[in-house]
């Protein structure tokens, strides 16, 4: 039985969770925000470098975690649990429960692999959990290297006599942003919760190249990479007070839409739509369960060529499935 209540749930062992969780297990597959919810009630399971990101960001220095490493087995109960690596950001993992039958539960991935990690290899399954982010035919990214090489040559003209304001997450995003304008020839500066999170990269061996905090520096620079939620009109007026050079803003992400930037650029950390079809194909599920975004058209687009599918969620119901 698999349910969908808070998070996803498999017997005793929630997946991660959205809201504060009850289960007597609770397992992270990342560390980003809209996965990652605690309570006192729970033990705590992630690869050590989540545990790492999520202390940093969460100040949850006093939870206790269990740390999985990826190709290990973790008994619970009645059935083992395995995680792989899922491509999507440092330590992020898809994860594969071993019962009567087999189920994969994707998390949020990328197949295509990228300058800090290789994409996803689709595991084999009985049951599929596929997240559907970008579960919509209109989302169909470019190669992703073509997108890093554009990036690098936009930002080596740019950077020249402008301030070059670049947008991503700060989680994931921000890593490939601070490489990307290293590569082309930049040190970056960035904005607090981006610096933290670049050190727990480096610090897991990842070659950010170099980078600098923003602290009253920012005429020294010619790149400067801040969270999304921080650009707006009040951040610009700001930062043209400071500094009289032109400013040139791009935002990296997945989503097409631009929100005042001069530049998008389709960077995403996640499948797009050809990439959910191809690890569907690869691999071959009884059934496949669709999570998040794009989830009740994706589902009606598996069924069309062939396979069984279902959306995890289901409006505001809760959705059982017994397999």
């Amino acid at each position: 039985m698999i349910k969908q209540k808070n998070g996803i749930n498999f017997r005793n062992l929630c997946i991660d969770p959205t809201r504060s969780p009850t289960d007597k297990n609770v397992i992270f597959t990342h560390a980003h925000a809209d996965h990652v919810k605690f309570s006192d009630k729970s033990n705590f399971f992630a690869t050590p470098p989540t545990i790492d990101l999520i202390k940093k960001r969460f100040f949850r220095k006093k939870t206790k975690f269990n740390e999985i490493n990826f190709f290990s087995k973790k008994t619970f109960d009645d059935f083992e649990l395995e995680l792989y690596p899922n491509g999507h950001i440092l330590g992020s993992s898809q994860l594969k429960i071993f019962n009567n039958k087999e189920i994969v539960v994707t998390s949020d991935f990328r197949l295509q692999d990228s300058l800090f990690f290789k994409g996803a290899i689709p595991l084999p399954s009985e049951t599929l959990v596929l997240e559907t982010t970008f579960g919509s035919p209109i989302y169909k990214f470019p190669k992703y290297f073509d997108v890093v090489s554009e990036m690098v040559s936009w930002i080596s003209k740019e950077a020249k006599n402008n301030l070059v304001l670049l947008s991503g997450y700060s989680l994931g995003k921000a890593q490939e942003l601070t490489k990307i304008s290293n590569e082309a020839g930049f040190t970056p500066l960035v904005y607090e919760s981006i610096f933290e999170m670049n050190k727990i990269y480096s610090s897991n061996n990842i070659n950010l190249g170099d980078y600098e905090l923003l602290d009253h520096n920012l005429k020294d620079f010619s790149v400067l990479i801040m969270p999304p939620q921080l650009v707006n009109k009040f951040l610009l007026s700001t930062l043209k007070e400071f500094d009289s050079r032109k400013i040139v803003s791009a935002l990296a992400t997945g989503w097409s839409f631009a929100r005042g930037y001069d530049k998008l650029f389709p960077l995403s950390n996640h499948a797009d739509f050809n990439d959910l079809v191809s690890y569907v194909e690869q691999s071959n599920p009884k059934i496949v369960l669709t999570d998040h975004g794009f989830c009740e058209e994706f589902s009606r687009k598996l069924n069309r060529l062939g396979y069984n599918s279902k959306p995890l969620k289901n409006h505001k119901q809760q959705v059982l499935f017994d397999f």
